[in-house]
């Protein structure tokens, strides 16, 4: 409990055997052993829901086809005579929508049937993929033709991942939410492994026409799916406070100093730790490496692989009642991986560092949504999380840009490693100055901390005002 009104601004101090104990009386309670690490059947209860089941075979097949273009599309940028810089630039244009609707999508997400939205914007991304690879098929396709659509397809992404995230949370009942966001996130790595992978195959063989296409057919599945599922009611709470509706999921956020702590690391990884991986690895392999397909879908692939199994761990860990801990060692282990991959010109050497960086990237995205979906009610959940996307994805084109502007300098190997060691700086000072995200998860379900983690400490409250520090 101590933790909990710390987090909320208040000075209060744990007591170790309660009052008994502060009082002198020597009464020290029985040990409480710790909290068991969930059952298998508990970590995937969310798979006993028909409807989850449903919306998660549509949406993998959907993700299998969007990492499969998201993979080639920086080849696809050079191919096109564009540069490095270029890469930056275009990862800008198809991020920057991130931070312009990722807040109004949230309330749009709120006030409207998500499953009818989600219908609208994932027919117009299958047209955008049908538009790619018709043009690259009759050799229309330019760098600038090329920006237009990315700016279009961030546009519908954004608009696109509060009402899926949101529409998450109605498929299973609410005590196996976290189960259902750690399951939804193995999805999208089996995706990540799996996509790259094919990518590779279909550049080296039949080049980005069918690259583009595949993407395309992958959305009837999705749209299949959302067809077949109930839709959803608006809030009428939040509708009918219009603007008011983003500020008050503002004040709930960062209300919390170890939630507004976890906002600003994912501010730090969409700034450095994100523009790296989705920008610059074709860059790294053509120019570090000296390669060129097959080994950047073997690195595409290792990532994926990397967190393919970080997401297995993630359906362990999000059951912990302390989420706050191994979110920041794999904060730190991103950092530190993107840092050597920046510094290597061993091929073997990057496939290794980038495996470990795909578990370790995984493990804080992950935890991080986990956080914000269990810490958030039905009314204000899909804002939360645009919130959540604008401090993470909505930074990413400013990162783009920067690392984009490093690469032209220094070169793409330099600036990866100068935002691998961004990343780590990053995360010491969050927790030099709000040292409460380390405990991120119990600040909001302080009895299941102080149950599971250390049963013998009790809080007193000393002081009932905010403190000012």
């Amino acid at each position: 409990m101590a933790h909990w009104l710390r987090d909320r601004g208040f000075e209060a101090y744990a007591v170790r055997g309660g009052i008994a104990a502060l009082t002198g009386e020597g009464l020290e309670p029985e040990r409480v052993q710790a909290k068991e690490p969930a059952p298998p059947a508990r970590v995937l209860a969310a798979l006993r829901s028909p409807l989850f089941r449903r919306y998660s075979a549509g949406v993998l097949l959907s993700l299998i086809g969007s990492w499969v273009e998201a993979a080639a599309y920086g080849y696809v940028v050079l191919l096109l005579g564009g540069s490095a810089a270029t890469l930056g630039l275009i990862g800008f244009l198809n991020t920057i929508p991130n931070l312009v609707f990722a807040l109004p999508a949230g309330a749009l997400a709120d006030r409207y049937d998500r499953r009818k939205l989600l219908l609208i914007f994932q027919s117009l991304n299958m047209a955008l993929a049908a538009a790619l690879a018709v043009t690259w098929a009759t050799g229309t396709l330019t760098i600038g033709l090329l920006g237009v659509l990315a700016v279009l397809g961030g546009i519908l992404g954004t608009l696109s991942f509060a009402p899926f995230q949101a529409m998450l949370a109605a498929t299973v009942p609410r005590r196996d939410l976290e189960s259902a966001v750690a399951i939804n996130s193995l999805s999208l790595q089996v995706a990540r492994f799996v996509g790259p992978a094919i990518a590779g195959l279909l550049l080296a063989a039949a080049g980005p026409t069918w690259v583009f296409g595949v993407n395309a057919a992958s959305f009837v599945a999705v749209l299949g799916t959302l067809a077949l599922l109930p839709g959803s009611r608006p809030v009428r709470r939040a509708a009918a406070k219009g603007s008011g509706a983003i500020s008050e999921a503002f004040r709930y956020v960062f209300g919390q100093r170890s939630l507004a702590a976890m906002m600003v690391l994912m501010l730090v990884a969409g700034l450095f730790g994100t523009p790296p991986v989705a920008f610059m690895i074709p860059a790294i392999v053509r120019y570090n490496l000296d390669a060129g397909a097959g080994t950047l879908g073997a690195i595409m692939a290792a990532i994926g692989l990397g967190s393919l199994l970080g997401s297995i761990a993630l359906l362990r860990l999000s059951g912990r009642p302390n989420k706050g801990e191994p979110l920041l060692v794999g904060f730190v282990v991103t950092g530190l991986a993107l840092a050597g991959i920046g510094a290597s010109t061993n091929a073997w050497l990057s496939l290794a560092l980038a495996f470990v960086g795909g578990i370790a990237g995984v493990l804080f995205v992950g935890l991080s949504t986990v956080v914000v979906q269990a810490m958030s009610s039905d009314e204000i959940r899909a804002r939360a999380l645009a919130i959540w996307a604008a401090a993470f994805v909505g930074m990413i084109p400013f990162g783009a840009l920067l690392t984009g502007g490093l690469a032209a300098v220094i070169g793409p190997g330099g600036a990866v490693f100068v935002d691998g060691v961004a990343v780590v700086v990053g995360a010491i000072v969050v927790v030099a100055l709000r040292p409460q995200v380390a405990w991120l998860g119990c600040a909001a379900l302080p009895e299941s901390c102080v149950a599971g983690l250390n049963p013998a400490a009790v809080a007193f409250e000393v002081e009932a005002q905010p403190s000012t520090s």
